[in-house]
């Protein structure tokens, strides 16, 4: 019955980001502006699924206990990414102006502490089968790929003034850092000391590395445009993260019911 129950989660989601994938190109197949458009609204479901899920799981489960940090941790990053994307939004379809830099920033910058913490606490349930070897070459591959991502970047001419400039950059290296929990739970997953839909967050970080990295290029090089086919890496973030949020809750449940059972 449970492995019934993960196999249509793991369907679900696959749906999900094809169906992203699919809304994506088929935006840019009509062109730029039509992308734009698109890859901004698109945000609205995937950025508000986060805060959604994230809000229903602190709700079931309360802020009391060891899980009670994490998820209200959880709640702030969702609600400061949720209200940086709105604010992206509004400044680029609404206003006209580039949203890069703007307001959004400061509330993607902000969600970045409250990521770390929610997922060192994610991390908590199966902390005995983190090794310090995995932890020393987690940190590694992160720095690593950080300074790849930084010489290209900074081998390049670009337009940005310092300002802009150390803003992008600030990006991937918040994101190297939470990219060494995630990388840690993608590595459990692999020695099978956690399920799928539990490593989904983890995966959601990689995906929001991978395309931060892409962002940060493409603003050197000023090729960048909301809704452009990295995009949708942003937007599987959301939704990898909210399915497995609902996995984690299911974890809390049968821990406490095993505790109470005690």
């Amino acid at each position: 019955m449970i492995t019934k129950n993960i196999s249509n989660k793991e369907q679900k989601i696959f749906l999900i980001i094809m169906f992203v994938a699919a809304i994506n190109l088929i935006a840019n197949y009509f062109g730029e502006e039509i992308a734009i458009v698109v890859g901004n609204f698109m945000y609205i479901p995937a950025a508000g699924s986060l805060v959604v899920v994230s809000g229903l799981v602190l709700k079931r489960l309360g802020m009391s206990g060891k899980h009670g940090t994490s998820l209200i941790a959880l709640v702030g990053f969702a609600i400061c990414w949720f209200i940086a994307e709105m604010v992206w939004m509004v400044h680029e379809l609404y206003l006209k102006i580039d949203p890069f830099p703007s307001t959004a920033d400061i509330f993607y910058l902000v969600g970045y502490p409250f990521l770390l913490m929610f997922l060192i606490s994610y991390l908590e349930p199966v902390k005995e089968g983190i090794t310090k070897e995995m932890l020393a070459l987690s940190s590694l591959a992160s720095i690593v790929l950080l300074a790849s991502s930084l010489y290209i970047i900074l081998n390049e001419e670009t337009q940005m003034d310092s300002f802009e400039f150390a803003i992008a950059v600030g990006y991937p290296i918040a994101d190297a850092i939470v990219l060494i929990p995630s990388l840690l739970g993608v590595v459990l997953f692999f020695r099978g000391k956690v399920n799928f839909m539990w490593s989904l967050v983890c995966l959601g970080i990689i995906s929001l590395y991978i395309a931060d990295t892409y962002f940060l290029y493409a603003q050197v090089e000023e090729i960048y445009y909301t809704g452009q086919p990295p995009e949708m890496l942003f937007h599987w973030m959301y939704f990898l993260m909210a399915f497995g949020i609902l996995d984690y809750m299911r974890i809390f449940k049968a821990k406490d019911k095993t505790n109470q059972n005690r």
